[in-house]
């Protein structure tokens, strides 16, 4: 749409916003440059349409509608399709989902949201360009909790289910990924993790879920709300198929806003040995002591430790005080830097990288028109983002911001005497599916993430593993490694997947 010069009135609205009086003389100097700058908003609409990250054009694509209830028993799919991989990859044959705040080109992509439902994708994802070229095959977009703020498996289209028991929810907020992944229905799923939205679900689910080390999969063609804390990272059934497609999905990308400089990558699944004799792996007891940890999780966690200690790991507890906080302090800093990515269309500014125009536009105008749907989890952190930023200054934002340099430096000292920290995914199993629960009362409970969330801050690699059953509903361990060593976490998940067959 072409600009046009903004009315007085609109000036004196910005003022506002931006603690501003202005003259009457000021006023009319600004309208009368806006006038002169024209010209050069219009020469950027001169210039020709965006590049397009992957290469949709040259792939036949199908479908992209919502299966029938019948098909899609637990709400886990958005979308089915068909689009074909390259022959002859290193994953040639595997069939993937794509959560549905991922971009793949043609096909809706809904962020689990009333908001911007009916947005359908002009590009391809780096990292669905990637597995497209690898072979893989894509085969639907998956459910999620709205706009990624949740971990139990609410969207706005409905609750997603637990594949063991239906009574039960998915977790979140991949938790569409992970029922597809636990249903057999596809080899692996890709999902987004900015609080444990990967770890969760693949822990309520029984599935493997990696959180890979932060800037290691490119997030270009991602949709988030926090782009220092969301990671892309793949679900499977096995961690030799999440080891492969890591390998497949990560690498540096040019056009990533976060970080288009040259990350360390392996070949994941070559370093899956289960060799775990000489390792050391420190139990962070902040993980297992928590007032709402029900005992016979972290039981089912110790018993799995143990299966490690059996393999020739040592075992050791240590204590980190500030981890039994780090959940409370990564919700107060999410809470500023969503108000923060929503004012900027979601996407921010300052990154040296590709935008993707189409959806920061199409954003723009589903929020202005539609933000009433919004979630309460969403209204609630942008309300209070504001509020702290504005009235406290961003304050305590950056006083948090502080505090997990610190968490960092103690997080990175065990880990240069210890190969690895281990504690419970989750300290609690899946919770359960009540209808009569209102979206309140949900945000009153969510306190899962509390283990999980400190490592989207600091950036860790973070390896959710099955340790077992209580009251045949899965638990998870968490394995954390150093940064960009993701294959150490995801080796001793392969040494108790081997110990538990």
């Amino acid at each position: 749409m072409p600009i046009r010069r903004p009315t007085r009135g609109e000036l004196h609205e910005l003022a506002d916003e931006l603690y501003l009086t202005l003259t009457d003389e000021e006023i009319a100097f600004v309208r009368e440059m806006a006038s002169d700058r024209i010209e050069s908003y219009e020469t950027i609409r001169s210039h020709s349409p965006e590049p397009r990250v992957g290469s949709p054009a040259l792939r036949e694509r199908s479908g992209g509608t919502r299966p029938s209830n019948d098909e899609n028993p637990h709400n886990a799919w958005t979308a089915r399709c068909e689009i074909r991989g390259d022959e002859g990859g290193s994953l040639d044959g595997l069939t993937v989902a794509v959560k549905d705040n991922i971009s793949v080109a043609g096909v809706g992509m809904t962020c689990g949201s009333h908001v911007v439902e009916g947005y359908v994708s002009n590009v391809d994802a780096t990292l669905v360009t990637r597995l497209l070229e690898a072979g893989a095959d894509i085969v639907g977009k998956t459910n999620m909790d709205d706009m990624g703020m949740g971990t139990t498996g609410h969207s706005a289209f409905g609750p997603i289910t637990n594949p063991r028991d239906g009574d039960f929810l998915a977790g979140g907020s991949s938790g569409g990924s992970a029922v597809v992944v636990a249903n057999g229905e596809v080899d692996v799923a890709i999902g987004t993790d900015q609080g444990g939205s990967v770890r969760i679900p693949a822990a309520f689910c029984g599935v493997v879920g990696h959180k890979p080390t932060y800037d290691l999969v490119p997030y270009t063609g991602c949709v988030g709300l926090e782009h220092l804390i969301d990671h892309p990272g793949p679900m499977a059934r096995d961690v030799e198929t999440v080891a492969r497609t890591l390998t497949t999905i990560a690498g540096s990308d040019r056009k990533d806003v976060r970080r288009p400089a040259d990350v360390p990558v392996d070949e994941y699944q070559k370093a899956l040995d289960g060799d775990v004799s000489d390792w050391t792996i420190a139990l962070i007891e902040e993980g297992f002591d928590r007032s709402d940890a029900d005992a016979r999780v972290t039981e089912r966690v110790r018993e799995a430790i143990d299966l490690l200690e059996a393999r020739g790991a040592t075992i050791e507890e240590v204590s980190v005080p500030l981890h039994a906080d780090a959940g409370a302090i990564h919700s107060i800093c999410q809470s500023e830097a969503i108000a923060a990515a929503m004012g900027s269309e979601g996407v921010g500014r300052g990154w040296q990288g590709w935008y993707n125009t189409s959806w920061i536009e199409s954003f723009g105008k589903f929020r202005r028109a539609q933000s009433d749907d919004f979630s309460i989890a969403i209204k609630l952190s942008l309300l209070m983002g504001m509020y702290a930023g504005r009235k406290y200054h961003s304050r305590y934002y950056a006083s948090g911001m502080n505090i997990y340099l610190e968490l960092i430096e103690i997080y990175d000292e065990l880990l240069s005497e210890y190969d690895l920290l281990a504690m419970p995914t989750v300290v609690e199993t899946a919770p359960k599916h009540d209808s009569t629960r209102t979206e309140f009362d949900r945000v009153r409970e969510l306190d899962v993430p509390d283990n999980a969330a400190p490592f989207n801050r600091t950036g860790h690699p973070a390896t959710s593993v099955p340790a077992g059953e209580v009251d045949g509903l899965p638990v998870g361990l968490q394995l954390v490694g150093p940064r960009f060593e993701d294959s150490i976490p995801l080796n001793a998940a392969y040494a108790l997947e081997q110990a538990r067959n």
